[in-house]
């Protein structure tokens, strides 16, 4: 038997469930093609970190899948476990997805010199807020200049890397995508609603994510504010959690403030979330710091017209009144009104949920993004050989 020329590590550094960067990471190493690619994939967390859910994620998909626990900011021990993986596994690639990982790799190939050991890097987004995410920004962006190849997920993200000096000739932008044959909603009920006890017929603003600061939803619930006081039979569900829950409890205690505390409601984390977009009417993002947003790109392949800020890579996804809304950040008087419109306008929101779901189906495939990966594979290692 053959061993495929691409020995793939895909490594990765977060918490709890993850987010739109780990559907990406475990659904490439499923689909990757075997007789190209043999794909290991190594996760770093924190020994803390109870809620970790990747493992069972990765290993409900058959892959080979190994869990790194790290008992503080930088632990050797994890180190010398990726070493261990190298060498089993005769890795020849290693992948990796944010600032940790990619120290983590770039220091695994300094002490694993007499080996042929290609760096690749996604940027995803530098999405922590304030000096702290700055240092770490600033100190990701010097390693991945010493890296063979970067990939961005947004020609916005490309344009940052640049002006912070990484050499603009390695790196190059692919989008994320999405298989649309399960991101629809044939056969999908609306469960969510009749859990949360809201009428089928109200109108739903709906949010999937992280609650965390760089999702900025303050201005997401002041928005929302806006839109009960005109259509006061409106209801807002914002979906997922974030590290800890500061950030929600805050989030609940401002929603109560504003008067919309009754119609607000924060469900959790949820793994299957084809339920919970079919309890939307709309789609609302109030980002300040994304890369390419997986929540925009399931919420248009679903058909759901959308509302976001002009963060990132949502100006390439989301077309502005075609496929849906695309305001500045912070606005939260445009926001609403965005809001608004597509709220008055049944024929609006059908047309640009259609259109939204044409562009994904057209623009962001998944199997085309991951023929992409693997051709810059080959021609990375190519040119490391």
């Amino acid at each position: 038997m053959n061993v495929p020329e691409i020995r793939l590590l895909e490594l990765r550094n977060t918490y709890k469930w993850g987010g739109g960067p780990d559907k990406t990471i475990l659904l490439s190493a499923e689909r990757h093609d075997p007789s190209r690619v043999n794909v290991v994939v190594a996760y770093i967390r924190d020994v803390r970190d109870c809620e970790f859910e990747i493992a069972k994620k990765a290993r409900a998909k058959g892959l080979t899948f190994y869990e790194i626990t790290e008992r503080g900011k930088f632990d050797p021990s994890v180190l010398r476990a990726i070493r261990d993986i190298v060498i089993r596994h005769d890795i020849n690639l290693i992948h990796s997805h944010d600032y940790k990982s990619d120290l983590f790799a770039y220091l695994v190939r300094k002490w694993l010199w007499r080996r042929r050991i290609a760096l690749i890097s996604t940027a995803h987004a530098w999405v922590i807020l304030g000096p702290r995410g700055e240092f770490y920004r600033k100190l990701d962006l010097k390693l991945m200049k010493r890296f063979d190849h970067l990939i961005a997920v947004s020609h916005a993200t490309k344009a940052e890397m640049v002006d912070a000096g990484v050499p603009e000739d390695i790196i190059t932008v692919i989008h994320n995508g999405i298989d649309t044959e399960v991101w629809n909603l044939v056969g999908v009920n609306g469960s969510l609603r009749r859990e949360l006890d809201i009428d089928p017929v109200m109108p739903v603003v709906g949010y999937v994510g992280r609650i965390s600061p760089e999702k900025d939803l303050e201005t997401w619930l002041y928005a929302a504010a806006l839109v009960a006081y005109k259509y006061p039979r409106s209801q807002f569900i914002l979906v997922g959690d974030g590290r800890d829950g500061g950030t929600q409890e805050h989030l609940q205690r401002l929603a109560i403030s504003l008067g919309i505390g009754q119609q607000v409601f924060f469900p959790g984390y949820r793994q299957d979330l084809l339920p919970v977009y079919a309890a939307f009417d709309l789609f609302m993002l109030s980002s300040r710091r994304e890369g390419l947003p997986n929540s925009l790109l399931e919420a248009m392949a679903i058909g759901l017209p959308v509302v976001t800020t002009d963060v990132a890579g949502a100006k390439e996804l989301v077309i502005n009144e075609e496929t849906g809304l695309i305001r500045s950040q912070g606005d939260v008087e445009g926001l609403a009104q965005a809001m608004m419109v597509l709220l008055e306008e049944q024929d609006v929101r059908r047309r640009m949920g259609e259109a939204g779901r044409r562009r994904v189906e057209n623009e962001f495939s998944f199997i085309q993004r991951l023929q992409r990966i693997e051709m810059l594979y080959d021609r990375v290692l190519g040119q490391c050989n």
